[in-house]
């Protein structure tokens, strides 16, 4: 990032308390396309992806640009945390076997980003970037539809159609050999109050109270109960993954 947006730090043990698990499914079908030696993780977060990363690789490296974020990252001892940008990795040439980027590619500068990808990726090496789009609950998507795009909708950062356009608005490479997607979903079963502990975490929802001085979760809880009456009854929350997935030429 020529000009690091910070968006996750004001609410970073928030982020790391409530955003979903991604499935180690994901992980597992990752590993199986390249070596397990060494592996990059840009825009870590709160190392999400860099611990399950981490019983498949050797050694992890796990990059961010938000210090209060590394700050809160999960240890693990194949994992080290460093405060780095995406552009500028400060990694070796060709020294890593996979770079991963979860929830992360539509922040960067894609162009400088890519080439940074290709300098320390090894040859044959993997590139795995993906998204999540807005979650779905049976018997209450109107409501939280109506609360995404309206509510909070104004207040979403440009790079969010992105994540609307499933990454497909962002250039790939031409090195970039294509590699078939992993066929996985995330799912998560959780109460009414899980849910709202992370849509707490929205970057649109920390926006709106910068701007209107009043949390605008309370509409949303308001709405929900109509529809999910008991705050402790445990539904199944669905988020489908979009890639970008390829290798660099041997």
């Amino acid at each position: 990032m020529s000009e690091f947006k910070d968006h996750f730090s004001q609410q970073a043990s928030e982020y790391a308390q409530f955003r979903p698990h991604y499935p180690q499914k994901l992980f597992e079908e990752i590993a199986a396309l390249c070596n397990n030696k060494d592996a990059l993780d840009i825009g870590t977060g709160n190392g999400q992806c860099a611990i399950s990363l981490a019983a498949y690789f050797q050694n992890i490296t796990a990059i961010d640009p938000s210090e209060r974020q590394i700050e809160q990252a999960m240890i693990h001892p194949s994992v080290t945390y460093r405060v780095a940008q995406a552009e500028q990795t400060g990694c070796e040439d060709e020294s890593m076997d996979l770079i991963t980027a979860a929830q992360a590619l539509h922040w960067f500068d894609h162009q400088r980003f890519f080439s940074e990808v290709f300098r320390v990726l090894r040859p044959g090496g993997l590139f795995v970037a993906w998204g999540y789009g807005h979650h779905f609950v049976d018997g209450c998507q109107d409501i939280l539809e109506h609360y995404y795009h309206e509510v909070v909708g104004p207040y979403w950062p440009p790079e969010r159609e992105s994540i609307e356009a499933r990454y497909s608005d962002i250039e790939q490479p031409d090195w970039l050999q294509a590699v078939a997607e992993p066929k996985v979903e995330m799912e998560a079963d959780w109460n009414r109050n899980q849910l709202l502990g992370y849509i707490s975490t929205w970057s649109a929802a920390q926006k709106y109270m910068e701007k209107n001085g009043k949390d605008p979760l309370p509409l949303l809880e308001s709405a929900l109960s109509d529809c999910w009456a008991s705050p402790e009854e445990v539904r199944r929350v669905r988020w489908p993954f979009f890639f970008v997935i390829g290798r660099k030429p041997a």
